[in-house]
C-alpha cells in the first residue's frame, strides 16, 4: 500500500511541473473562422459533410481465390433544405487474386485489374413537394464485384 501512495504521489508532482503546448490561434485567425466565408463564392463549408468506410472481403470458388480492401468516402453536400449532392470516391487494393492458373502473368493482371480509385456513385435527390421526390443516380460498379471484372467469363454471368 505504501508504494501505491508513493506512485500517486509521485505522479502528482510530475504532472504539475509539465507544461501543456497550447498555442493561441491569432485573432485574424479567430475571426475568419466565425464569419460565413464562402469557398468559391458560393460552397457553404457548413452544408459539407464526409464519412467513411472500410471493407475487408475474401471469396473462393474451387481453384481461384480473391481478397479486397477498399475504402470508401462519402461526400456530400446540401445544396438547399430539398436538394442534396453526394458522391462515393473508392480506392480499393487487392493483396491476392488467383484464377488457379499456373501462369503468373494472368494471375497478376487479375489481381491488378481490382486496384484502382474510382467514383463509385453520383446522386442528386431534391425533394419537389411534400409527396414528390426526385433522385437521379450514377453507379459504378466496375471493380465492385466479381461479375463486373473483366474476367467474368470465368465467375459466372
Amino acid at each position: 500500500m505504501k508504494k501505491v501512495s508513493i506512485l500517486v504521489f509521485a505522479l502528482l508532482i510530475m504532472s504539475t511541473m509539465s507544461y501543456a503546448q497550447f498555442k493561441d490561434i491569432p485573432l485574424e485567425t479567430k475571426n475568419k473562422l466565425k464569419s460565413n466565408n464562402l469557398i468559391l463564392g458560393f460552397i457553404n463549408p457548413k452544408n459539407f459533410s464526409i464519412s467513411h468506410s472500410f471493407n475487408m472481403s475474401y471469396g473462393t470458388m474451387g481453384n481461384s481465390s480473391v481478397s479486397l480492401a477498399s475504402y470508401t468516402a462519402t461526400l456530400a453536400y446540401k445544396l438547399s433544405e430539398n436538394m442534396h449532392l453526394s458522391a462515393d470516391v473508392t480506392m480499393q487494393y487487392s493483396p491476392f487474386a488467383s484464377l488457379g492458373s499456373t501462369n503468373a502473368g494472368i494471375n497478376k493482371d487479375f489481381q491488378n485489374s481490382f486496384n484502382g480509385i474510382n467514383l463509385s456513385r453520383v446522386s442528386f435527390d431534391w425533394k419537389i413537394s411534400k409527396n414528390a421526390f426526385l433522385s437521379f443516380n450514377y453507379i459504378n460498379n466496375k471493380n465492385n464485384y466479381l461479375y463486373g471484372n473483366p474476367y467474368n467469363g470465368y465467375f459466372g454471368y
